[in-house]
């Protein structure tokens, strides 16, 4: 006879489940299926209310939706408890704060930073300059905090000028910020200083890539020169194929699933993640060489690096050794942005 009390409360905890959750939440994210995105977060952190990628996942989905305030709070949480890398969260933080309009607070944080001399070389540069944008506006316009209102609107003209000057910045996470803000202005001032960014080698290419899906959005129906890893050419707004249907990587993604579906379902969800997001920092353009084979092992690889199962790859081929620095170098890019 079966005890159907205890079969009733018995927990059935399938594989990996956190795992698929990170996953499906971050490929939510990217496909701008922003409530999708928070409920797979939600039921993550319902489950490890410490996983830092859950909770960046939950402040990015909830910024997407607008709900500035309740990400404000969750980011200041994380700062408190330590959930997270400490400077990335902070880097999060500052930017909701930036689009709230509280540039006191702003101004606050990191002077209080900067006296305890924590900001590390690498991350400096960018929180001065927000530190100078946000005196700048509070000097111009006698910025008035609102911290108790929710429903507080966020002010639509930040400093235009201060904002091109970290778009020039040569630190992409500052170029990655002043895009985000710049696309609250319109793409009548913003799209001329857009298509310059485009071209300028220099530039990082991941933030070429939240322009020319701004653009997308917006239907700026027109050819625009685009410069990504060496490769240039003229890119037709309105004709821009989704990541998704593009024939090579939906190929070397194949080659991924294939090896690690049964073998490692951990390590097979963060090489999916690695390898869409080179595309996307990519795209529009094909990798080079297209050589799948090179992909799938490059991404394979850079994944182990990143979960500490490997170190170093010195005895590969020098062409899948730069492949997979590539691909390590952007995706700590992408986890600080």
């Amino acid at each position: 006879m079966t005890n159907d009390k205890s079969n009733k409360n018995k927990i059935i905890r399938f594989p990996n489940l956190n795992g698929r959750l990170l996953e499906k939440g971050m490929d939510s994210l990217k496909n701008k299926k922003y409530d999708e995105a928070l409920s797979c977060f939600e039921q993550l952190l319902h489950s490890d209310p410490m996983h830092s990628q859950g909770n960046l996942g939950l402040v990015l989905s909830l910024v997407e939706l607008g709900r500035l305030h309740e990400a404000k709070m969750r980011c200041d949480r994380m700062l408190k408890e330590g959930i997270g890398e400490y400077y990335d969260v902070l880097q999060i933080y500052l930017s909701i704060l930036v689009q709230l309009s509280e540039y006191i607070t702003v101004v606050s944080v990191i002077e209080a930073v900067l006296e305890e001399q924590k900001i590390p070389a690498d991350k400096a540069e960018t929180f001065y300059q927000l530190l100078q944008f946000s005196r700048k506006v509070i000097e111009q316009e006698g910025v008035p905090e609102v911290k108790k209102d929710p429903e507080a609107t966020v002010n639509p003209n930040p400093d235009f000028q201060a904002l091109k000057e970290m778009l020039s910045s040569e630190r992409a996470d500052s170029q990655w910020i002043a895009v985000q803000q710049l696309k609250r202005l319109g793409p009548e001032m913003t799209v001329p200083i857009f298509e310059s960014f485009l071209v300028d080698e220099k530039k990082h290419p991941a933030v070429k890539s939240l322009i020319l899906q701004y653009l997308k959005e917006n239907q700026i129906n027109k050819t625009v020169k685009v410069e990504k890893y060496g490769q240039t050419d003229e890119i037709d707004i309105a004709k821009l194929q989704e990541l998704n249907e593009h024939p090579f990587y939906k190929e070397v993604k194949t080659l991924i699933q294939d090896e690690l579906e049964q073998e490692n379902p951990s390590l097979l969800d963060i090489a999916l993640a690695v390898w869409k997001d080179y595309t996307l920092a990519l795209y529009p353009f094909s990798p080079k060489p297209e050589n799948k084979l090179l992909w799938y092992e490059a991404s394979v690889l850079a994944a182990s690096i990143l979960c500490g199962i490997e170190e170093e790859i010195e005895n590969e081929e020098e062409e899948l050794q730069n492949a997979v620095k590539l691909l390590v170098e952007l995706e700590r890019f992408y986890m600080q942005t």
